[in-house]
């Protein structure tokens, strides 16, 4: 941390030149070291991230994603033990042990409270990664798949689903397109598994046009079009630069390899090139 001896020692020298600057960097340094004191007392995101330029940023998604997962897990009365698994296999593909696991499981935990504020949490959410729309969507993707990992949608599950949208700067209808396609995706995966294991007898082709998100009447171009269009929005440098933590970017790296399969399924029925 170094912002306090410098805006100390500016500070400093335009009240009493270079004396005051020298103050103004003693100052600061003080300042600084209790920041970065602070900052690290907050907890293991903290200390697990802290020295980073994006270290805050990294802290937010991660403490808000799981507490917000835990409110929804508790949206349908009793948090399942489906929930769970899937929260803790969230944290283990994340990478978080030790005390930064502790405290995405305690975020987790202060979700599920009664008194949890959802919509502000959110709204400070959204204005830490300044409204990025690809960092939203992951946020929001990810809302989506702890929904569905028992297969069905309670209406209460859902309810919470739209506020968190909406919170975010979503509409139903985005909202009820991306259930959609996630949905869909949910079918896919499983689908795909069956198949290698010469089960399935499920046709793949209607799942793999609502992954993309596109119609069996749509051209070949308007096909290639939007399958750029995700695949762009999911792309690893692209949601980098826009914020996303590093260890969350494996979760994107796996939606780009649904939306990939779901291309060349609707590629070899069409037989495009």
């Amino acid at each position: 941390m170094f912002w306090g001896k410098v805006l100390g020692a500016v500070a400093g020298f335009l009240f009493a030149r270079i004396p005051g600057a020298i103050i103004g960097v003693l100052i600061g340094h003080w300042f600084d070291r209790g920041v970065a004191q602070d900052f690290s007392q907050r907890g293991a995101f903290g200390r697990y991230l802290f020295g980073t330029d994006r270290a805050v940023g990294d802290a937010s998604f991660i403490y808000t994603l799981f507490a917000v997962l835990g409110h929804l897990a508790k949206a349908k009365g009793r948090v399942t033990e489906q929930d769970i698994a899937h929260a803790s296999a969230l944290m283990d593909r994340f990478y978080l042990q030790n005390d930064a696991r502790r405290e995405a499981q305690s975020a987790f935990r202060e979700g599920k409270q009664p008194t949890f504020p959802l919509e502000q949490t959110l709204c400070d959410f959204k204005a830490a990664f300044y409204g990025n729309i690809e960092v939203l969507e992951l946020f929001i993707e990810q809302l989506i798949r702890m929904a569905l990992v028992d297969g069905k949608l309670d209406k209460t599950e859902y309810q919470v689903l739209l506020a968190a949208a909406k919170a975010l700067g979503f509409n139903k209808f985005q909202l009820d397109q991306a259930l959609m396609m996630q949905k869909a995706g949910f079918r896919f995966r499983r689908s795909q598994q069956q198949r290698y294991q010469q089960k399935s007898q499920h046709n793949d082709l209607d799942d793999a046009y609502q992954i993309l998100g596109a119609h069996a009447s749509d051209s070949d171009a308007e096909i290639k079009k939007t399958y750029r269009k995700l695949m762009s929005r999911h792309h690893p440098d692209k949601l980098a630069g826009q914020g996303v933590p590093e260890k969350v970017m494996k979760e994107a790296q796996q939606r780009t390899q649904e939306i990939q399969a779901a291309y060349e399924t609707i590629k070899k029925h069409r037989g495009m090139r």
